[in-house]
C-alpha cells in the first residue's frame, strides 16, 4: 500500500484494464468482436500515457494521446495499401515517436501512441471510403474512452497530490542514503563505501530532476499567495537541504572506523541513523497522506534524533583526533537536519487541506488548461533537438522502415511485429539496446507458450476473461520495475486478444516469435552498425560540461559582486551534470571493445566531491547570523585565489575533451573580495577542493 502511494502503478493498471476489458465486454455481448477489438487497441495505446504531473498537464497529455493515435491510424489506414507510401509514413511515425520518447516520462506514452496505432491500422488497412470511416470512429471512440477514465479519475485526485508524490519520493531516496551511509566502516571498503553513496547521491539527484521536470519553478518564482504551490516548492527546497547535510555525513565516515568505536558508542551511533531515517521516511509517508498519526510518528522521530544527539555528545568518545572531530562534525550536521525536519513539518502543516481537483478548479481555470501556448511550447519542446537526438531518431526510424519494408515486400505473416519490436527494442545506447533485445525475446517466448497453454482452458469458466483484466494491470506495474516480465504478461495479453476474435493459432504465436527476434536482431544491428552513439565519444563532453558547471558554481560562491540567494540552482545544475557524466561513464563501460580508461571515473569522483565542498561552504554560510557584510580575510583571499588559479588552468584544459566548448574564464583580479568571512568549517572544505583540483589537473594530462 506504501509503495503504491509513492508510485501508483496499480491504478494505472487497473486505469488501463477498465480502459481495454471493458471494449471486450462490450464487443462479446454484441457478437461485435472485431470492432471491440480495435477499440481495445487503441484504448491500450492512449492508456499508456503516464499520468503524472497536475491536472491541467494530465488534460493536455491525455489529449495529445488521443489526438496523436487518431492521427496515425488515419495515416496508417490511408497508406497500408501501397508499400511505398507505408514506408515513407514508417519513417515519419518513427522519428516522431524517437523524439518523443527521448522526452523522458512527460511524452513516452505519446510514442507508444504514435507507432503503434500507424503500425497496426497500416496492417490492416480499410478497403475503401467506408470501411475507413468505420476504422475512424472506432479508433476515435477508443481514444476517447480512456481519456474519460483518466479524466474521471484526476478530478476525484487531490489538486497537488501529485507534486506531494513528486516531493514524497524525494524523501525516500534520501531515506535510502540515510541507511547506506549508516552501513559505512562495516563490511565495506573505503571505495566501495564511496561508490554506495555516489549511487545513492545519484538517485537522490534524479528525484529532484524528476520534480522538476514537471514542476519547474522554484521557491522563489512562485507567488507566494498561491499557498500550497509556495509551501511545497519550500518543502522541495528543504530535502534538497537534508540531501545535502547526509552526503556530508557520509564524507565524515570515511574517517570513522567502526570497528576500533566500543560496542556501547556502535549501538548509539547505530540507532542515531536509524532514528534519522525513520524521521526521513515518516515524513515522506506525511507528504503523502496528510495524516495526523503520520506527523505524530515523524514528530516522535525527531525528538528522538534530538536525544540520541545529546547523549552521543555526553558519551566519553575515544582518543584519535581525526574521529572525534568526524563525530562531532557528523553531530552538528545531525542538529541541522533536525532543524530542516521540523522545517519540512511546517511546512506541510501550513499548505493546508488539499482539497479535490472537481473543487479547485474554476470553470475559466479549466478552460486555460488548453491554451495555444502550451501547444507551441510543447513543439519547441519536441523539435529542440541536438545531434545526439537526431541520430537516435534518424537511426529508429531507418531500422523500423526498413523492417516494414521487409514485411511488406516479402508479404510475411503477420510481419507488422518487425517494425513493432523495432521500436520498442531500439534505445539511445547499444548496451541498453541490447538487453531490452534479450528480455524482449525470453519474455516473448515464455509469454507465448504460457498463452498457448491457457487457450486449452474450459471456455466456459470464464478464466481467460479474467486473466486478460489481471494482464492490463500487472504489465503496467513490471513495465518499469522488470521489463522481461512485462515482455511476458503482454504476449500473454495479446494472445488472449486475438483469441477472442477467433484468429489465434499456435502459428501465429511462432511467427510472431520469430518476427519479434528478428525486430531484436534489427534493432540490435542497427545501434552497433548505424548513426551508433558511442560513449567513448560523448563521455569527454559530459565530463567537461561538469567541470565547467562546477567552475561557475566556483565563481558564484566566491566571486560575486554580493551574497547570491539562487545558490541552490548552480547546486542543482552541478549535481545534474555529475549524474549525467556518471551514467555516460558506466554506458561507456559497457560498450564493446576492450580500451576503457577507468581515469574518468576519478575524474568524475574528484568533480563531485567539489560540488560537495562547495555545498558545504554555503551550507556553514547560511548558519551565520545576519550581519554586516565582512570580507574574507588577507590570508582566506589568498587560498581562494589558489583554487582559482588551479580552476583555471583546468578549464584551459577542456578543450581538449570538449573543442566545441566556448571558455568563460575569470581572471584573477586583487580588487575583487570575496565578500564574506570563511569560519574554521568553510576552510576545511576549502582545503579539500583544493586537494581535488590538483589530482582532477594530473589525473586530466593522462587522457588528453
Amino acid at each position: 500500500m506504501q509503495n503504491e502511494s509513492f508510485e501508483p502503478l496499480i491504478s494505472w493498471g487497473v486505469r488501463m484494464a477498465l480502459s481495454g476489458t471493458l471494449p471486450v465486454i462490450w464487443g462479446l455481448a454484441t457478437n461485435r468482436l472485431g470492432d471491440a477489438l480495435w477499440i481495445t487497441l487503441t484504448a491500450e495505446a492512449v492508456s499508456w500515457v503516464e499520468m503524472k504531473g497536475s491536472f491541467a498537464w494530465r488534460v493536455r497529455t491525455l489529449l495529445s494521446g488521443a489526438v496523436l493515435a487518431m492521427l496515425f491510424s488515419t495515416l496508417g489506414t490511408v497508406t497500408g495499401n501501397n508499400v511505398w507510401l507505408s514506408v515513407v509514413s514508417m519513417f515519419v511515425a518513427g522519428y516522431i515517436a524517437t523524439l518523443l520518447k527521448n522526452i523522458g516520462d512527460r511524452a513516452s506514452g505519446l510514442a507508444i501512441c504514435v507507432y503503434m496505432m500507424f503500425i497496426l491500422s497500416n496492417a490492416f488497412p480499410g478497403k475503401g471510403m467506408p470501411a475507413i470511416e468505420h476504422r475512424l470512429v472506432l479508433v476515435a471512440i477508443g481514444a476517447a474512452w480512456p481519456v474519460i477514465v483518466g479524466l474521471f479519475a484526476s478530478l476525484l485526485m487531490p489538486a497537488e497530490e501529485p507534486f506531494r508524490r513528486q516531493i514524497a519520493l524525494i524523501w525516500r531516496s534520501i531515506g535510502l542514503l540515510v541507511t547506506t551511509i549508516s552501513r559505512g566502516g562495516t563490511d565495506k571498503s573505503r571505495k566501495e563505501f564511496a561508490e554506495d553513496i555516489l549511487v545513492k547521491e545519484k538517485d537522490v539527484r534524479t528525484a529532484i530532476d524528476n520534480s522538476y521536470e514537471f514542476y519547474g519553478r522554484m521557491a522563489h518564482q512562485v507567488d507566494a499567495k498561491d499557498k500550497q504551490q509556495y509551501q511545497l516548492a519550500l518543502l522541495r527546497k528543504t530535502a534538497g537541504l537534508v540531501a545535502v547535510n547526509v552526503i556530508a555525513m557520509g564524507d565524515e565516515m570515511e574517517h570513522i572506523s567502526i570497528r576500533e568505536l566500543d560496542e556501547a558508542l556502535r549501538v548509539k551511533a547505530a540507532t542515531l541513523f536509524s532514528a534519522m531515517k525513520e524521521a526521513v521516511n515518516r515524513i515522506s509517508v506525511f507528504v503523502i497522506t496528510l495524516k495526523p498519526e503520520e506527523k505524530l510518528l515523524a514528530v516522535s522521530h525527531i525528538n528522538r534524533l534530538k536525544k540520541l544527539t545529546m547523549l552521543i555528545r555526553q558519551y566519553p568518545l575515544p582518543a584519535g583526533e581525526n574521529q572525534v572531530r568526524a563525530i562531532y562534525r557528523i553531530l552538528q550536521l545531525t542538529d541541522r537536519t533536525v532543524r530542516l525536519l521540523e522545517n519540512a513539518i511546517l511546512r506541510i502543516d501550513q499548505m493546508g487541506k488539499d482539497i479535490p481537483v472537481y473543487r479547485s478548479y474554476s470553470f475559466l481555470k479549466t478552460i486555460f488548461v488548453l491554451r495555444p501556448k502550451y501547444l507551441f511550447s510543447s513543439l519547441r519542446v519536441l523539435f529542440n533537438t541536438s545531434s545526439h537526438t537526431t541520430r537516435y531518431a534518424l537511426r529508429s526510424a531507418i531500422a523500423a522502415t526498413v523492417a516494414l519494408f521487409l514485411y511488406k515486400w516479402f508479404h510475411i505473416d503477420h510481419g507488422y511485429w518487425l517494425p513493432f519490436s523495432v521500436m520498442i527494442v531500439i534505445q539511445p545506447y547499444f548496451g541498453a539496446t541490447f538487453q531490452k533485445a534479450r528480455d524482449r525475446v525470453i519474455g516473448t517466448l515464455l509469454g507465448g507458450i504460457t498463452g498457448s497453454l491457457l487457450l486449452h482452458l474450459p471456455a466456459g469458466l470464464h478464466i481467460k476473461e479474467a486473466i486478460l483484466f489481471l494482464t492490463f494491470v500487472l504489465m503496467v506495474y513490471y513495465i518499469k520495475k522488470k521489463y522481461a516480465i512485462a515482455v511476458f504478461v503482454i504476449t500473454l495479453n495479446l494472445v488472449l486478444l486475438f483469441n477472442i476474435e477467433l484468429a489465434y493459432n499456435d502459428t501465429l504465436m511462432v511467427t510472431r516469435a520469430l518476427c519479434t527476434i528478428g525486430g531484436a536482431l534489427l534493432a540490435v544491428v542497427s545501434g552497433f552498425a548505424l548513426l551508433p552513439t558511442w560513449d567513448k565519444k560523448w563521455l569527454p563532453s559530459h565530463l567537461a560540461d561538469a567541470i565547467q558547471s562546477n567552475y561557475d558554481y566556483f565563481i558564484c560562491t566566491f566571486y560575486s559582486e554580493q551574497r547570491t540567494t539562487t545558490w541552490t540552482r548552480y547546486k542543482r545544475i552541478s549535481e545534474s551534470k555529475n549524474s549525467n557524466v556518471f551514467d555516460s561513464f558506466n554506458r561507456y563501460m559497457e560498450d564493446p571493445g576492450k580500451e576503457k580508461s577507468v581515469v574518468y571515473y576519478d575524474l568524475i569522483t574528484y568533480n563531485v566531491r567539489i560540488t560537495r565542498d562547495l555545498n558545504n561552504i554555503h551550507l556553514e554560510q547560511d548558519e551565520k547570523k545576519a550581519t554586516q557584510a565582512i570580507v574574507a580575510d588577507p590570508a582566506q583571499q589568498k587560498r581562494i585565489n589558489e583554487c582559482l588559479g588551479l580552476f583555471n588552468t583546468i578549464m584551459k584544459q577542456l578543450p581538449g575533451l570538449n573543442p566545441d566548448m566556448q571558455l568563460k574564464i575569470t581572471e584573477y583580479n586583487e580588487n575583487r573580495a570575496t565578500p564574506f568571512q570563511l569560519n574554521d568549517a568553510q576552510m576545511v572544505s576549502l582545503e579539500k577542493c583544493a586537494i581535488e583540483l590538483k589530482a582532477m589537473q594530473e589525473d586530466l594530462e593522462k587522457i588528453m
